[in-house]
């Protein structure tokens, strides 16, 4: 959603848009302004959180209008909070923080709107907590039905609760967590933390070791099978096409064999210990690997840990990156293996050479590196990508998968889906060359001259010229040059091919912010190009995701009169960035 042409000319300051939610908060000077499509619930959140009373946790508070509403044309004003969001990194901080913060709203009376609301995430509860029956896609459906079988009545108080905490606490030094974007629900409190659970299990890689820190909450093991039940039922009525259902499969299926492991006492087949970990490894290379600790980054289902010599990767799925690896004639691996369970021992890489900026050289060693990967005899174990369907067939039966991100209009898509259909299919897929489809700084270690290209998870074999497009729209994301500096033969439809697969790539709720921005930037790029290459208006133009906000008296008005215009006090207050959803 666009800043209204009313609200930009009221202000002096550029307006940027700020990473998070969906995409419409907007950060105006000192000011941040988010719309809210129901003027009552925003009129209602904004009440709750101006008269909270906190204590172990933070809020963002309203910004009232000089009239004393807390919503102009349907934008609210928020004050500034610090903090970066870190669910995983700070698990034990934001149980805290939960906990204090539905203390403090267990005697606020819930909405006389909430119980009207009809969405798939109201339906998805009542599924969950109701037995509220509803058609499940068949990818998802025997998992829903697994988790629904276990549950029994849970008596346990009701109460006003943050439903969506995973990616809606920031953490900042030295301050307790700040509790952002509510998703409001009327269900226990502990119901928030589990829900939260199972966000970070399938969607950040979190061990299971997060879910003894709830084990002296009451009722915790049917608190978790509602939460995952109630997540898989919204995935299934939000994914329009199969692709998608089953790369949510992939990332949940684990997680319900681990919650169903804890009802029937029987191990978890998709999840290791730490100490398991550490054994295997220890016996892989003949030595004592020291202590285990979690390795940040990484969108794999693979459990990652690191030593101080080595790095190791784990799990079900490993089976094509060590096929990759095994394909490579240099490269980080020390060891591997495939029983009990499969392992990849890594080199430890100096924290100093991960990329930061895509320098000349750094983009010309590239080149070169690819150029030999490309060059390999055929692999065997890693998939083809011939097979890949457009993707632009699935935004064309639900035009929300993409609207969704906020980087065109609804007008702009529908005037240009059909070139960007037609030029997706025409993108050479077939080839016999080892593809990394992931090339970009994080994967990137380069010092004293060497080049390392790291995490092979995505591999398949396919045309060169995919892996290398893929490529320039990661490193324009990132910073570096436009993809037409270095583009190649049939760029038109790698760029609308790429462009297509960011959405479909995109969790449907933005549970792990960092991999929501970087989607939705590459998603960026990759249209913007398409428009470029086959001469269409730029689409983020009218996305407004650069919006240059000025009026005529830019330089003689201060930015307490120009928050004035608008409507709302400026005063003293520090405001903030805190996206909504």
């Amino acid at each position: 959603m666009n800043v209204p042409e009313k609200v930009r000319s009221s202000f002096v300051a550029p307006a940027r848009r700020l990473p998070g939610g969906a995409g419409t908060s907007w950060q105006i000077d000192a000011l941040v302004l988010k719309p809210d499509q129901d003027p009552a619930e925003a009129e209602w959140t904004a009440g709750v959180y101006a008269g909270l009373r906190t204590s172990g946790f933070r809020v963002p508070r309203p910004v009232p209008a000089v009239d004393g509403s807390w919503t102009v044309d349907g934008w609210a004003a928020w004050t500034y909070v610090d903090g970066t969001p870190g669910a995983l990194e700070h698990w034990p901080e934001l149980i805290a923080a939960s906990r204090a913060f539905h203390l403090a709203l267990a005697g606020v009376p819930a909405p006389d709107w909430l119980s009207q609301e009809r969405n798939r995430w109201v339906v998805a509860d009542h599924v969950a907590w109701d037995g509220a029956a509803v058609e499940l896609a068949p990818e998802l459906a025997d998992l829903i039905d697994a988790l629904l079988a276990t549950t029994r009545p849970v008596r346990l108080r009701d109460q006003l609760i943050h439903g969506d905490l995973a990616g809606n606490v920031l953490f900042a030094d030295g301050q307790p967590p700040a509790v952002i974007d509510f998703s409001p629900y009327w269900r226990p409190a502990a119901y928030a933390l589990a829900v939260a659970a199972v966000d970070l299990l399938a969607w950040s890689n979190a061990p299971p070791e997060i879910l003894d820190e709830l084990d002296d909450e009451d009722e915790i093991d049917q608190l978790l099978v509602r939460a995952l039940a109630c997540r898989l039922v919204t995935e299934s009525l939000g994914r329009p096409d199969r692709e998608s259902r089953l790369a949510v499969r992939r990332a949940n299926a684990p997680v319900v064999d681990l919650l169903l492991s804890r009802l029937t006492g029987r191990p978890a087949a998709g999840y290791l210990t730490d100490r398991q970990i550490a054994e295997q490894a220890s016996h892989l290379l003949g030595r004592d690997i020291g202590v285990l600790r979690p390795a940040p980054g990484g969108y794999s289902r693979s459990v990652r840990r690191i030593a101080d010599s080595v790095f190791v990767k784990a799990g079900p799925e490993l089976d094509v990156e060590l096929a990759a690896y095994d394909a490579l004639p240099a490269s980080a691996m020390i060891a591997s293996t495939r029983e009990p369970v499969p392992m990849l021992v890594l080199e430890a890489l100096a924290a100093d050479g991960w990329v930061r900026d895509w320098t000349p050289e750094l983009i010309d060693a590239t080149d070169r590196l690819l150029q030999d990967l490309h060059a390999l005899p055929t692999p065997s174990g890693v998939p083809t990508v011939a097979a890949t369907t457009n993707p632009w067939d699935a935004i064309s039966a639900d035009l929300g998968r993409l609207l969704w991100m906020d980087v065109c209009s609804a007008d702009w898509l529908a005037e240009h889906l059909a070139a960007l259909q037609a030029a997706a299919a025409d993108a050479p897929l077939k080839g016999a060359s080892l593809l990394h489809r992931d090339v970009c700084a994080a994967n990137l270690w380069h010092r004293d001259g060497r080049l390392v290209l790291v995490d092979w998870a995505s591999a398949g074999v396919g045309d060169p010229w995919l892996d290398r497009h893929l490529w320039l729209v990661a490193m324009h994301a990132e910073g570096g040059p436009p993809p037409e500096d270095h583009q190649g033969p049939y760029a038109v439809n790698y760029a609308a091919l790429i462009a297509g697969q960011q959405p479909l790539l995109t969790p449907s709720r933005d549970s792990n912010p960092a991999l929501f921005q970087l989607r939705r930037r590459r998603l960026e790029v990759a249209l913007s190009w398409s428009a470029r290459l086959l001469g269409l208006p730029d689409p983020l133009d009218q996305a407004g995701s650069t919006v240059a906000v000025a009026c005529a008296g830019a330089a003689k008005s201060s930015t307490v009169s120009a928050v004035s215009a608008l409507g709302f006090r400026g005063g003293g207050n520090p405001f903030h960035r805190w996206p909504m959803t």
